[in-house]
Order: C-alpha cells, then sequence, then structure tokens
C-alpha cells in the first residue's frame, strides 16, 4: 500500500495536516535547494511529536569548505532516531560509513535517478531506497518497482523543480536595474507560460509552469510526494483529503506519466 509523504512549508501547515499524511520530507536549512523553505534541526525535532515518519532532505551539492558543517549536521541528525535522509551529494554516503551512522539515506539525485540497474548499485552499497525523477513516465516507474528491493518515492503533486543555478539570477537582474521586489518569488513568462522562479541564498530555481497532479492512486510507489510549496494551504490540505476520490480543484496533469522524454537535436 502506498504512504502519503509531504513536502511542508511550515510546522503549523504540518500540525494542520497530520491526520491525512505517513511522512513529512522537511529540506534543512543551508544544505537543501530547490526548497523555498527550510527547517532548522530544532523545528525538526519540534514536529517529531506529532509521530509521524521523518525524512530530512540534504540535497546541496557540497563544497569542501561545507563538510565540517556537514559532519556536524549528520551527527546531531543522527541523534534525532529520524527515519531517513534524502540526499544528493555521494559525500554523504562516504561520510555515514566513515562516521559509522545508522540513519537510512535515500538516493535522490533528481535527474540521474531514472534506472533500476543504479537503484540496485546503491541498494547494494546499504542505500535502502530511491527517490525517482519526475521525467519518468509511468512505464518506466512500474519497471523500476519491478526489478528492485529499493523501496521507491515519486512526486505526484505539486510544483516540479526544472532548472537550478548556484547564480542569483533574478537579484542580479534587479540589482542591474535597480529594481525592487517584495519577496524571493517572481515569474518568467516564456511562450505564453508562467514559470515560478525563486531566488534564495542557495541559488536560482526555475519551476514548471504547471502543477503536477495525475489524480491517480494506483501509482506502484512506496511513497507518494506531495509538495506543498507556492501552494494555499488549505488548498493543499484539501487535496490530501480528497486523495482517495482522485479529485480536487486543481486541473489534472500528469507531467511526464504518460509521455516519452525523448529529445532529439534538429
Amino acid at each position: 500500500m502506498n504512504k502519503i509523504a509531504v513536502i511542508i512549508n511550515n510546522i503549523e501547515n504540518a500540525i494542520e495536516i497530520k491526520d491525512y499524511t505517513d511522512a513529512f520530507f522537511l529540506p534543512i536549512k543551508d544544505l537543501s535547494i530547490n526548497y523555498p523553505n527550510t527547517f532548522t534541526l530544532e523545528e525538526i525535532k519540534k514536529l517529531k511529536k506529532i509521530n509521524k515518519e521523518i525524512f530530512i532532505i540534504l540535497n546541496k551539492n557540497i563544497h569542501n569548505n561545507e563538510l565540517e558543517k556537514l559532519k556536524e549536521t549528520l551527527n546531531k541528525i543522527e541523534k534525532l532516531n529520524i527515519d531517513g535522509i534524502i540526499f544528493y551529494d555521494i559525500a554523504i554516503v562516504n561520510l555515514k560509513q566513515k562516521l559509522n551512522l545508522k540513519t537510512p539515506l535515500i538516493w535522490n539525485q533528481e535527474h540521474l535517478t531514472t534506472n533500476y540497474g543504479t537503484v540496485n548499485y546503491w541498494y547494494e552499497k546499504g542505500i535502502t531506497a530511491a527517490y525517482l525523477s519526475s521525467e519518468l513516465t509511468k512505464r518506466e516507474i512500474d519497471e523500476i518497482k519491478k526489478h528492485t528491493k529499493a523501496k521507491i518515492f515519486i512526486n505526484v503533486f505539486g510544483y516540479i523543480p526544472m532548472f537550478t543555478s548556484k547564480r542569483h539570477l533574478v537579484q542580479n537582474y534587479l540589482d542591474t536595474f535597480n529594481l525592487k521586489t517584495k519577496n524571493n518569488n517572481n515569474k518568467i513568462i516564456k511562450e505564453g507560460k508562467a514559470y515560478i522562479i525563486n531566488d534564495t541564498k542557495e541559488g536560482t530555481t526555475v519551476y514548471s509552469n504547471y502543477i503536477l497532479n495525475p489524480k491517480e492512486k494506483d501509482l506502484t510507489a512506496d511513497y507518494l510526494v506531495f509538495n506543498s510549496n507556492f501552494i494555499d494551504n488549505k488548498d493543499f490540505k484539501e487535496v490530501l483529503i480528497n486523495y482517495n476520490k482522485e479529485e480536487n480543484k486543481f486541473p489534472k496533469e500528469t507531467g511526464f506519466l504518460y509521455k516519452e522524454t525523448i529529445y532529439k537535436v534538429k
């Protein structure tokens, strides 16, 4: 049976929806990207009292000058007794072995997490779960699930990160033309479609122009991930409540689930 996991945007949001989810995903402050809202270890510690599965997202590409901070953070996370760390940088795998950490790891290299061969490679290295790329079709997800013992996480609702840069693309533009903005969330218009573009101290991320929303409950994954970022809390709660009815106020959008992602250079 699928478990419901939620990427939250604040602690109050988590408390309000706790009865409709099995797990929370929490991007950690200073060590995660592609998430406009992040959390400190103290905040995560408080959320454990809700008695739900807790996964910390630690998906930043780590630089040499951040390794000591990473080691310190991993040791603190170990004491929290959480259910897993969703990681990008392989340094975390090496540090888990070096520091003899027991917290499970979930492989999530975004656009690279696309086949059961690599999922099984990491499974043999002790990584017992994989968070699959949003560019995969349902057929490919089913194939991966069939050929691996690893647990599988997939996105099923929310805006999807498309592009990330360490550069502050929005802020640089604003500074160049001496412009002001009220917050970090802006939009870029291309070919008549509006894409959310978010600039934080970790860099710039551009999100899909649509909300992924296939409205299907029969997807072959262990965890179905719902992303609340940029979505009104009330609307998001209704999505979770009505999930088993396969209905909500947002238009159906299957993303790449039924669309082969093959591009050719002309």
